[in-house]
């Protein structure tokens, strides 16, 4: 067990977090595809830096197309998705389908990796996804409404789906299947070709130059998006997932909590209530794995 890696997976999870603010400022001047495409541009490009030309023929081909097809897909899926989105309604349940993934890393690892857990692991799941439903939707989520806004949008809820599957099952195989430093870079900039392509087919390419506030943004971003990718990848491949995987159930809340400190509100009743569940809900994903953390 590689403490240090479980530790970047920490460092991930805070970075996503601190991502909202920056990503939506960068989403106004280039579109909801172009900033994706741009922000996975430059740290594609980043992380080449770092990591030098991936060694592709060192890498297992189950790993290169398998988990390559996966890291691209939940992008596009999840990009897709949100841009389907009929309301800011329809946003917020797409957005908590996405946060299935957690739940589904955990559920994967038992057959993909042989982790064996305690009957308290899937309480735990509830609780902890309960709780991040409680803080995204303001306790005001119905399942009535859900089930009517799924069925007028079913294509957007489904590739919401997709998406969520798809890192899940990413996170296990890139463990699996990965040799050596991996191929990180690669698929991030083929992630970056597929939402400019949907650039250009569902908005056009933009029409002017980005201000130099904008470009410095998109340049912290993509710095800040290449480190957690990097911090992700070494945590699922050498670290303890499933105390990671439980942690990452906090990425919203984190990200509210960031964004009312910088707007300088505070967060209602309601927010603590549900940060409670994720904490004791994450508690319970932990302690039902972690005697078998070292085989994971």
């Amino acid at each position: 067990m590689n403490k240090l890696a479980t530790l970047c997976g920490v460092i991930a999870i805070l970075l996503w977090s601190m991502s909202v603010a920056l990503t939506r400022s960068i989403s106004e001047a280039l579109g909801p595809f172009g900033a994706g495409a741009a922000i996975y541009s430059v740290s594609g490009l980043l992380v080449l830096c770092v990591i030098g030309l991936p060694k592709v023929r060192e890498q297992r081909s189950t790993y290169l197309w398998g988990c390559g097809a996966l890291f691209v897909v939940y992008m596009v899926c999840f990009a897709l998705a949100i841009g389907m989105a009929a309301n800011r309604a329809q946003t917020l349940e797409i957005g908590l389908i996405n946060y299935l993934w957690p739940s589904l890393t955990l559920a994967f690892a038992m057959p993909l990796l042989k982790v064996k857990a305690r009957w308290w692991l899937w309480p735990g799941v509830f609780l902890a996804f309960c709780g991040v439903v409680w803080v995204v939707s303001g306790g005001t989520l119905s399942l009535q409404q859900f089930i009517t806004h799924a069925r007028e949008n079913p294509v957007a809820y489904l590739l919401a789906l997709i998406a969520a599957l798809s890192w899940a099952l990413y996170s296990n195989l890139v463990r699996i299947y990965c040799q050596g430093k991996g191929v990180l870079p690669l698929f991030l900039l083929a992630t970056s070709v597929c939402l400019w392509g949907m650039t250009f087919v569902f908005s056009g390419l933009p029409t002017k130059m980005p201000s130099t506030a904008t470009l410095l943004e998109l340049l912290l971003m993509g710095g800040t998006t290449a480190v957690a990718y990097l911090c992700w990848d070494k945590a699922m491949r050498q670290g303890n997932m499933t105390l990671v995987a439980a942690l990452s159930y906090f990425t919203p809340l984190f990200s509210i909590l960031i964004a009312s400190l910088w707007l300088s509100t505070w967060p209602g009743n309601g927010f603590w209530s549900g940060l409670v569940m994720v904490i004791l809900g994450s508690l319970l994903c932990w302690s039902a794995s972690r005697n078998n953390a070292s085989n994971s």
